[in-house]
């Protein structure tokens, strides 16, 4: 039921974490769960005690808890994250597959949750999916259309899968030749060629932090500047090897002490005051 899922979601939500994600299944599980609603304390989960938690890591794509009932001493393990990557780690699912891959079409993204089967700590089931909405913020679109006006290309990498990211792309006025991260690190190409599709490309998708660094990696060497947004301690090293690194509002301090630019307001259009004004000094200068 979609109470199985707000319960073993919020058991493998990391408490306390500042994450958009974390939040909202957090938020959403405390509305609408009557165990949660009066429970005397707020760190704990009436009838459940959490003993292990593995948080979210970009690499394996989600996170893990090991909880024990407290009724029966059974202990089991929930997993949320990635869709794909939980329903292969339930050996796969069709029907998964289907409604993930019609819910992205509506720039809806999807996350898996699992849980082991009674008994065996190794095997897990398909709880379900949960749905978020993660739209552009407002000033995207128009920030995008700025840049190029003023000849800058502007890319999207994200984590997202395929489809979401070239529904969100075209949403933001940009073409829809978004590639899968497979594409930076593929044996069977030359650099040559993962270069020009470096170029050509308005997107990565499914990316993980190395290929952030690969990107900028590829387009300085055709020559280019690089500008490259982050927020996150995985993205320093991108932010440092751009020429231009941007950290954003509310990055960690790896980023910032990364970055050449830090952003005090949410959104990217203060980019845009910053191309008009080095462009403004660079003439006065010649």
């Amino acid at each position: 039921s979609s109470n199985d899922i707000l319960l073993y979601s919020y058991l493998s939500a990391e408490p306390g974490a500042n994450d958009p994600i974390e939040s909202a299944v957090r938020f959403a599980a405390e509305n609408d769960l009557e165990i949660l609603k009066s429970r005397p304390n707020k760190h704990e989960v009436p009838g459940y005690k959490v003993t292990g938690f593995v948080p979210f890591n970009p690499n394996t794509k989600m996170s893990t808890a090991t909880v024990v009932v407290n009724e029966t001493n059974e202990v089991f393990r929930v997993a949320k994250g990635a869709p794909q990557v939980i329903i292969k780690l339930v050996g796969g699912n069709d029907d998964a597959v289907h409604a993930v891959n019609t819910l992205a079409g509506r720039g809806l993204r999807a996350l898996g949750v699992a849980r082991t089967i009674p008994g065996d700590l190794e095997r897990y089931e398909l709880v379900g999916m949960i749905t978020l909405l993660d739209p552009p913020r407002p000033d995207s679109a128009e920030t995008i259309r700025r840049c190029n006006g003023y000849g800058v290309e502007v890319k999207m990498i994200t984590g997202d899968q395929l489809i979401i990211a070239k529904e969100v792309a075209h949403r933001l006025g940009m073409s829809r030749v978004i590639l899968d991260a497979g594409h930076l690190v593929d044996p069977d190409k030359s650099e040559e060629e993962i270069t020009k599709h470096c170029e050509r490309a308005d997107g990565f998708a499914q990316v993980i932090p190395e290929h952030k660094y690969r990107v900028v990696e590829l387009l300085q060497k055709r020559g280019l500047l690089v500008g490259m947004t982050g927020d996150g301690v995985n993205d320093a090293p991108a932010l440092k090897k751009a020429n231009v690194g941007i950290a954003v509002h509310g990055c960690t301090d790896a980023a910032r002490s990364a970055a050449d630019i830090v952003l005090l307001a949410p959104g990217l259009s203060t980019i845009v005051d910053g191309i008009t004004t080095s462009r403004a000094i660079f003439q006065r200068m010649r």
